[in-house]
């Protein structure tokens, strides 16, 4: 059996980096490409003990365990303890669970295969082409798609129903503020780029909106033409009709307006997104004037949170 030193220590420079990474990007941790890196490639010469029997101990659990500690250590900076044990938790479980996906693959589509203290080496597969390639460039991001896809739709599902939040929303240098809640219940979205869109009542907007655009607003249109003097056309570049249906299946189009940015202030956290869409209704969204705005779920996302 022949095993190359640099191959395996390339693959695993690669595959550290990015679990170091999804850690970092879990546990909202600064991700600075030097450590990253620097740590990769120490837990990358790890490796190295492979070929050298009389080191057999660094393959010890207290070996590997302070070896994990010192990689974290020089990716991430040190703050408390809480927090390392915090990222120690997170790495060692996005470990496992891409680790854990990555043999099964290994091992579904490999003919012989063996276990070198820990490591997984193949003699022959049923494919010409090496699985390390396999491994890096297809299943490693698909895993962690799957994970963070997994993990935002688990995060939006224990969302409570009913959030109110403060919404500001950027367009051509002007801000617009008022007040919003959030409904899981919310699930409008573009059909064509999958773009969320928030709802908001277009008297908000009355006074940045120019007149003619407002006097053709109407919450249950049938059409897409939309009438604008040539020297308020930039507004058209940033229209959109969004095809909807209400409570009673009555069908229409939502006039609405891709803005630059949007954030929204919930209790202590704030988000801020860039793709988000701002349907506009004529009609008042709450009778008593509590709130202006249906602002998506998905806008709540951790992904979106500002750091503070």
């Amino acid at each position: 059996m022949t095993m190359y030193a640099d191959v395996v220590f390339l693959t695993n420079a690669i595959i550290d980096y990015m679990l170091l990474y999804i850690t970092g990007h879990i546990c909202r941790q600064p991700l600075r490409k030097r450590r990253l890196l620097l740590a990769s490639l120490v837990g990358a010469a790890y490796t190295v003990f492979l070929f050298f029997p009389p080191l057999s101990f660094a393959f010890t659990f207290l070996a590997k365990f302070l070896f994990s500690c010192f990689m974290l250590l020089l990716a991430f900076r040190w703050t408390r303890i809480w927090n390392h044990l915090r990222l120690l938790g997170v790495f060692y479980a996005v470990s496992f669970f891409i680790g854990g996906g990555l043999l099964g693959i290994h091992m579904m589509l490999k003919e012989k295969s063996e276990f070198v203290n820990g490591i997984v080496v193949t003699h022959t597969g049923s494919s010409g082409t090496n699985p390390t390639l396999w491994f890096i460039v297809i299943g490693f991001p698909l895993l962690w798609w799957c994970t963070r896809r997994g993990y935002y739709s688990l995060k939006a599902s224990r969302q409570v129903d009913v959030q109110h939040v403060r919404l500001e929303v950027d367009v051509f240098g002007h801000t617009i503020s008022c007040q919003g809640f959030i409904d899981t219940g919310n699930r409008l979205y573009d059909p064509l780029s999958r773009t969320p869109v928030t709802v908001m009542e277009a008297q908000v907007w009355e006074n940045i909106l120019p007149k003619e655009l407002m006097q053709q607003l109407d919450g249950e249109m049938q059409g897409y033409e939309l009438n604008i003097p040539e020297e308020e056309s930039r507004w058209l570049e940033r229209m959109r009709f969004i095809p909807y249906r209400t409570v009673s299946s009555q069908a229409g189009f939502l006039v609405a307006i891709r803005p630059d940015e949007v954030r929204i202030y919930a209790e202590d956290k704030a988000y801020r997104l860039t793709r988000m869409l701002i349907g506009l209704r004529t009609v008042r969204l709450a009778a008593d004037g509590s709130y202006r705005a249906i602002v998506h779920p998905s806008a709540i996302e951790e992904r979106y949170e500002m750091a503070s």
